[in-house]
C-alpha cells in the first residue's frame, strides 16, 4: 500500500438532553462500577481460535450476509481476478468449479482458507452460491501508507534499563515487515557485520529487488534500526527495538502499489514460517479502503488467522483524518482542516489487530505538547462501527533509514526530506524525514518486541491489553466528549516504559492463564508499577481502561473470559472504560452517546449510495441546496427551520413523538437537530458533516437513536 500523503469544536449538552440521557442509560450506567462487574468463566481467551472469533459476532454476520463483495456485484463482462474464501482449506472441488466456470486458479493459501483465481465475471454469482464458498471479493489494489521518537515514547530508558530490570532491545524477537521491501545494504540493519534481516521474500513479481519504492526501509528502521549510519548526522537515529530481527515480506512494488493477493501470500508465508524464524510481530503500514465488514474482508480474515497463530499484528490507521476544507489557521499560520471521521483503512479496521494513529511531537521530547496529527484517520470503522484507533504514536517528522537502492521512488517524490550530514565522512543519503501513520505503526511494533523480550509468554490479547492500559491520554488535547477522544486517540499515546513494566509484571506463563487467574506475579500490583517519567514529565496510564482483552484491571488484575455488564451483554474482546462501555461489535455507550449502524468517509466526506460534492459535502437520496442545506423527500429546510412529517422545528425547539427538547438538541427515533442540523433516516446535512443509517457526526459528536 502506498503511504497516503497527508496531501474542534466541542459540543454543549443541554439540561433537557441530560435528563433524557440519564433515562436512556440508567440501568447501564448503574452497573459501571467495578463492584458490579460480573466475571464470566467460559473458555480462556488465550485459547481463542479463528472460528470462535466469528462465532462471537453472529449478529453482524447475519446483518452483512452477502457472499459477493459490493464492488463485484455491479461488475459485468470479461474476466475478474478474485479472492475466494472457502469453507476450510481449498480443495480439488474448488479447482474443478473454477475450471468448469471457464476460469483458472492462480494460487491457494491453505493457512488462510482462501485462493486467488481469474474467473468470468458472469460466473461469480454461481461460484458464490456454492455451500463450500464463504465469500468472493476482487483482488483489490493496496497501497503503502528517531532519536526524538525514542525519547518521547520512553523507549530510550527501556533500552538503557529500567529500575531493577536489564535493558531490553528486542533481542530474540522477529518482526515481519509487510511493505515495499527493506534495503538490506543499509548499515542500520547489521550487527557485528551480520544482517539482522533473516529472510527476504518478494510477492510482487517485480523485476526490481530490495526497496525500490523506499517506504519499507523507513518502516523497518523505526521498528528496529540501530542507528549505525548516524555518525556525522545531527542525531542518533535508533529505532525502538534495535536488536530485533527482521523478515522482509515485499508486497508493494517500486510505485508503492500491490494487490490483496500479494498480501495474502505474505501472511500465509509468515504463518507457515513462524516457528522457523520466530516471527512474533507483524507490521502492516499498508491499507486500502474498507469495502465490507471485517468479517468478510479477505485481508482482515487473514490477519485474524495470524493472530490466532500467536503473531501480534500492528496496522497503521491510515492518513484520512481530514477533508481538504480549511476551517482556520494555527498560531504558525498553518491551515487547520475540517475533521473527518470513519477513515480507518483495512486491515486496521479489524478488532484483532492493534491499530495505530499518529501524533505530532512538535520536535520536542516532552509529551505535554503532543497532539493527534490532523491527517491521522479517526474511527469509527465502516460497516462494523468499532472504535479505532487503539492507540497513537509519533508519526510526524520521523527521521529514519533511507533506502540505499538506486533512485528510490519515495525520495524522488520528496527530495527535500533527504537528511544532510553535519559532519565529514558520513554516509550520504542515509536518512529521510517521514510523515504518516505508516511510521507510527512501527513505533508500536518495536514496543511489542521489547515487551516480548521482557516476557516471552505474552499472547497477542495480553499485549494489546497492556498497551491500552498503560497508554496516556494526550494531556494537551481537549475533546467535546469521551466519544470524540476514543475515535481520535483510542486509549492514548503509547508509553513504552509503562508497557514494558507491565509486561515484566505479568506472570511468566501468561499463555497458560485460565479465567479467574491472577495476571501479575506475586507481590506485584497496579500501584507497585508506579508512574512513568518521560522527558522529565510524569506519565500516568489510562485509568479509564478498566477492562481490555480479557483482563479486568483492578489493583490485582484478573484474567477473565469477559464481563457481564447488564441485560445479558457480554464483553469479551473489547475495552470497557469507566466513563462508559465499548464493545467490539460496534456499540459505544459513553456520556449518553451511541455508535451503531453506518458511518462513511472518503476524500472529503463520502457516503455509500450517495454523490460527492465538490466542496467535500455528501448527500444521499436527496438534493443539496446552497449553504449546506438539504432538501430530502420533499422536506424543506431553510434558515434552520424544518417542517417534516407534520413536525415543526423552529428556534431550536423540536416536537416529535410527544417529546419536547429545548436548546436545539434532540436524540429520539434517529432524529437529531442542533444548530440547524437535522438527520433522519440516514439523511445528511450540513457543514461537511457525515451521516448514514441514522448516525450523525457533527463537530466531532457521534449520535444516533
Amino acid at each position: 500500500m502506498k503511504c497516503p500523503f497527508p496531501s474542534q469544536s466541542g459540543f454543549h449538552v443541554g439540561e433537557a438532553q441530560e435528563e433524557r440521557k440519564t433515562e436512556m442509560f440508567r440501568r447501564i450506567t448503574a452497573s459501571l462500577s467495578l463492584i458490579s462487574l460480573v466475571i464470566v468463566s467460559l473458555a480462556p481467551l488465550a485459547n481463542v481460535t479463528f472460528a470462535s472469533s466469528n462465532n462471537n459476532h453472529t449478529k453482524i454476520t447475519q446483518k452483512h450476509f452477502n457472499k459477493v463483495a459490493p464492488d463485484l456485484a455491479s461488475s459485468t463482462g470479461g474476466t475478474t481476478r478474485v479472492i475466494i474464501q472457502t469453507k476450510g482449506a481449498p480443495t480439488a472441488a474448488h479447482d474443478d468449479a473454477i475450471a468448469n466456470a471457464g476460469g483458472s486458479k492462480r494460487q491457494s493459501f491453505d493457512a488462510l482458507n482462501s485462493l486467488v483465481a481469474d474467473v468470468p465475471t458472469s460466473s461469480i454469482a454461481a461460484l458464490a452460491s456454492r455451500a463450500d464458498v464463504d465469500y468472493i471479493a476482487p483482488d483489490r489494489a493496496m497501497k503503502s501508507q528517531l532519536d526524538l521518537t525514542d525519547a518521547t515514547t520512553g523507549a530510550t530508558q527501556v533500552q538503557n534499563g529500567l529500575s531493577g530490570m536489564p535493558g531490553f532491545t528486542g533481542k530474540g524477537v522477529t518482526i515481519a515487515i509487510l511493505d515495499s521491501g527493506i534495503s538490506a545494504n543499509h548499515p542500520d540493519f547489521n550487527k557485528n557485520s551480520k544482517s539482522r534481516i533473516l529472510a527476504s521474500v518478494d510477492f510482487t513479481g517485480s523485476t526490481r529487488t530490495g526497496d525500490a519504492f523506499g517506504h519499507g526501509t523507513g518502516v523497518a528502521s523505526v521498528a528496529a534500526g540501530n542507528g549505525s549510519a548516524s555518525t556525522g548526522y545531527a542525531g542518533h537515529y535508533v529505532g525502538i527495538a534495535p536488536d530485533a530481527n527482521l523478515v522482509d515480506l515485499r508486497v508493494m512494488d517500486e510505485q508503492g502499489s500491490g494487490r490483496v493477493s500479494n498480501v495474502l501470500s505474505a501472511i500465509n508465508w509468515a504463518i507457515s514460517n513462524r516457528a522457523r524464524y520466530s516471527i512474533n510481530v507483524m507490521n502492516m503500514s499498508i491499507g486500502m479502503p474498507v469495502r465490507e465488514s471485517y468479517l468478510q474482508d479477505p485481508v482482515c480474515q487473514a490477519v485474524e488467522r495470524a493472530v490466532a497463530a500467536g503473531i501480534v499484528v500492528i496496522a497503521s490507521a491510515g492518513n484520512y483524518g481530514h477533508t481538504e476544507k480549511v476551517v482556520g489557521y494555527d498560531a504558525n499560520g498553518k491551515p487547520l482542516y475540517q475533521i473527518a471521521y470513519g477513515g480507518i483503512s483495512s486491515p486496521a479496521n479489524d478488532p484483532y489487530v492493534i491499530t495505530v494513529g499518529a501524533t505530532d511531537s512538535h520536535s520536542t521530547t516532552k509529551r505535554s505538547d503532543d497532539f493527534v496529527a490532523q491527517y491521522s484517520s479517526r474511527g469509527p470503522t465502516l460497516f462494523d462501527h468499532h472504535a479505532k484507533p487503539d492507540l497513537v504514536a509519533p508519526g510526524s517528522r520521523i527521521i529514519a533509514a533511507m533506502s540505499q537502492d538506486p533512485k528510490p521512488t519515495f525520495a524522488g517524490l520528496l527530495p527535500q526530506n533527504i537528511q544532510k550530514p553535519t559532519g565529514a565522512g558520513a554516509l550520504q543519503n542515509a536518512y529521510f524525514k517521514y510523515f504518516g501513520t505508516s511510521f507510527s505503526a512501527p513505533v508500536v511494533a518495536g514496543t511489542v518486541a521489547l515487551m516480548l523480550e521482557a516476557n516471552r509468554s505474552l499472547t497477542p490479547q495480553l499485549v494489546k491489553a497492556a498497551l491500552t492500559r498503560t497508554a496516556q491520554l494526550l494531556p494537551g488535547m481537549r475533546f467535546g466528549n469521551f466519544a470524540q477522544s476514543v475515535v481520535t486517540q483510542g486509549a492514548g499515546m503509547v508509553n513504552v516504559d509503562g508497557a514494558v513494566k507491565m509486561a515484566r509484571a505479568i506472570v511468566p506463563n501468561a499463555d497458560k492463564l485460565r479465567a479467574g487467574d491472577q495476571l501479575f506475579r506475586p507481590g506485584m500490583t497496579m500501584s507497585s508499577l508506579g508512574m512513568s517519567t518521560i522527558a522529565g514529565e510524569t506519565v500516568e496510564g489510562d485509568s479509564h481502561v478498566s477492562y481490555s482483552q480479557g483482563v479486568l484491571f483492578t489493583e490485582h488484575p484478573v484474567y477473565t473470559n469477559g464481563i457481564l455488564i447488564t441485560d445479558g451483554i457480554l464483553v469479551t474482546d473489547g475495552i470497557v472504560y469507566t466513563d462508559g462501555i465499548l464493545i467490539t461489535d460496534g456499540i459505544l455507550v459513553t456520556d449518553g452517546i451511541l455508535i451503531t449502524d453506518g458511518i462513511v468517509h472518503g476524500n472529503g466526506i463520502m457516503c455509500s449510495d450517495g454523490k460527492m460534492l465538490s466542496d467535500g459535502i455528501l448527500i444521499t437520496d436527496g438534493i443539496m441546496t446552497s449553504n449546506g442545506i438539504l432538501i430530502t423527500d420533499g422536506i424543506l429546510i431553510t434558515d434552520g427551520i424544518l417542517i417534516t412529517d407534520g413536525i415543526l422545528i423552529t428556534d431550536g425547539i423540536l416536537i416529535t413523538d410527544g417529546i419536547l427538547i429545548t436548546d436545539g438538541i434532540l436524540i429520539t427515533d434517529g432524529i437529531l437537530i442542533t444548530d440547524g442540523i437535522l438527520v433522519t433516516d440516514g439523511r445528511m446535512v450540513s457543514d461537511g458533516i457525515l451521516i448514514t443509517d441514522g448516525i450523525l457526526i457533527t463537530d466531532g459528536i457521534l449520535l444516533t437513536d
